[in-house]
């Protein structure tokens, strides 16, 4: 019985370390060591990587494998420089963020390589880890420490996976001196897709990922009557172009839901987390 009971102990705290170390990992508090040869930061291996990427966004994964040691190189390159180790390399807002968003997409691209059915598999594998800047970061780690908290929405709708219902990549690495533009045409490509928004009638239907971060969206908003689809009509065209008939405009907004906003229901569509990818 003693045994029995002594096994039931060990068994209980393997099981709590490993939550614990799992916490740790998710919060990206384990410590990696730097390689003392480990590369200068790379971007051009990121632009290489990212040369599988086409216009519509969709990432070429046969294109991709033949880059993938392009990728692997870029990644490595994050083990020794970070906004952490390298303050002075990264002195603005915008060049933390920009090189945490690159971070995450590379990662992103790494477990496409290694995906299986959905992108909900690739998901469970944003846990896996590479040493970048002194820590073992995962692409979720990354989420939850810094690209989470930058206190921009629009970094939500930028964040890309490979799943149909999130956003949908550049074919250029994010760049500290055109962030800003580069995260405006990050939105405005995720809203002028009609699975992430499209009007019905008097029925507006958009993508769970504006009501998941609603007060992140509505926070950037200086009005005190505010509403989400504000955010929506900045970044529609005025017409339709010649290749995309039928989109939604700014002047069908105002026509299906008012001055402000408030004459329509907004209807949130469940997120697409199956993988849109050429294989």
């Amino acid at each position: 019985m003693r045994t029995f009971f002594r096994t039931v102990v060990y068994v209980m705290a393997a099981g709590m370390l490993a939550v614990a170390g799992l916490v740790l990992l998710l919060n990206g508090q384990v410590p990696a060591s730097v390689p003392k040869d480990a590369p200068a930061l790379e971007l051009g291996q990121l632009v290489d990587a990212l040369r599988a990427v086409d216009a519509r966004g969709q990432v070429d994964l046969v294109e991709l494998k033949k880059r993938h040691a392009s990728l692997e190189r870029f990644v490595a390159s994050l083990a020794a420089t970070s906004p952490e180790l390298s303050p002075e390399a990264f002195p603005t807002v915008e060049a933390k963020l920009a090189y945490w968003l690159n971070a995450y997409h590379a990662l992103a691209l790494l477990e496409l390589l290694d995906t299986r059915q959905t992108a909900t598999s690739a998901w469970r594998d944003a846990f896996d880890a590479a040493p970048i800047g002194g820590k073992r970061l995962s692409r979720l780690a990354i989420y939850r420490r810094t690209l989470s908290q930058a206190g921009d929405a629009r970094v939500f709708l930028s964040l890309f996976t490979g799943a149909k219902g999130r956003g949908v990549l550049d074919g250029a690495p994010f760049d500290a001196d055109s962030l800003n533009l580069q995260l405006d045409d990050a939105t405005r490509r995720f809203v002028q897709r009609r699975d992430h928004f499209a009007i019905e009638g008097k029925t507006v239907k958009l993508s769970a990922l504006f009501r998941e971060h609603q007060e992140d969206f509505l926070a950037a908003l200086p009005e005190e009557r505010k509403n989400v689809l504000q955010i929506i009509w900045a970044y529609l065209p005025e017409t339709c172009a010649e290749d995309k008939p039928g989109c939604d405009t700014r002047g069908d907004l105002d026509r299906a839901c008012g001055t402000h906003f408030d004459a329509c229901q907004l209807q949130f569509v469940p997120i697409d987390e199956t993988l849109a990818v050429k294989n």
